[in-house]
């Protein structure tokens, strides 16, 4: 579904200030500035300033800039889940979220381009947080900057994961603990001077390996893997934090949002991989 070039709204008070009604409705400051500095800004057909006065029951629009990336386009090759005029959901699978040294394409930015590119839209990829290479479920991909700035502050509370963990897990908890760089290239470890992040844990099933649902108050690189590891559960198949190898299993089941234009809650939802079943069944 294409993306819409314009966001009409009507002002429901006086607004001393264009600006300010732009940032009520959860635009961006950089999105406005540059929105008023392109002249994308209209109140009754005509381009106004950030410091235009508005009146209650004002026609406003929003335009959007085209939009170009160096991002070499890639056929879509996951599970589109929903797309609407602002929002695309993906189910993710096993693939990096963006390019890097280690992976510079065929990543899942690549493939999002390329079915912009296919569908005539003209809008850089936005991600609602970059997912590691082998964490797969759910991600949401804003269609235009409006829908990014009003979703992204919260993007990681709406989030609920189910992770496979080793160990026997029998009670619920919180792993509150600074997370920075290890010595080892990528690790990441607990330490005193490290960032505030906070993950709730509670077990669906235990045993010699235990289904955990999580939810995070942080989204520090990392996070789950690390603080899994650091209460001695580490995930299932994470190499780099001792839970062996086979794969790190960890996935985005939940993602709860309101939609940034319509206001109505949204809730997806992704299985559990097939193949963790045989881990709890034994």
């Amino acid at each position: 579904m294409k993306s819409t070039d314009t966001m009409k709204f009507i002002t429901e008070k006086n607004y001393a200030r264009a600006d300010g009604f732009l940032k009520s409705l959860g635009f961006s400051h950089t999105h406005i500035r540059r929105a008023f500095l392109a002249g994308l800004v209209t109140a009754k057909g005509e381009v106004i300033v950030k410091s235009t006065p508005l009146e209650a029951r004002a026609a406003v629009a929003v335009a959007f800039a085209d939009e170009e990336s160096n991002l070499a386009p890639a056929p879509m090759k996951q599970k589109i889940c929903y797309e609407d005029e602002d929002l695309l959901v993906i189910d993710k699978g096993v693939i990096p979220a963006m390019p890097c040294k280690m992976y510079p394409d065929h990543t899942l930015a690549n493939e999002v381009w390329g079915y912009f590119q296919s569908k005539g839209i003209r809008r850089k990829v936005r991600m609602l947080g970059r997912l590691d290479r082998e964490t797969t479920g759910l991600l949401v991909v804003a269609k235009n900057p409006y829908a990014y700035g009003v979703l992204e502050k919260d993007h990681t509370k709406n989030k609920t994961y189910l992770a496979l963990v080793k160990g026997e897990v029998k009670e619920a908890g919180t792993v509150n603990a600074p997370i920075g760089a290890g010595e080892r290239s990528l690790v990441r470890v607990v330490r005193d001077d490290g960032q505030s992040a906070v993950t709730h844990f509670r077990p669906l099933k235990s045993g010699e390996v235990s289904l955990l649902e999580i939810k995070l108050d942080t989204g520090r690189t990392h996070q789950i893997r690390c603080h899994m590891a650091h209460v001695g559960h580490p995930v299932l198949g994470d190499e780099l934090y001792g839970g062996g190898c086979g794969g790190v299993h960890l996935h985005v089941h939940k993602i709860s949002i309101v939609h940034p234009r319509t206001k109505a809650p949204m809730i997806f939802t992704s299985p559990m991989p097939n193949e963790w079943v045989s881990y709890l069944s034994e």
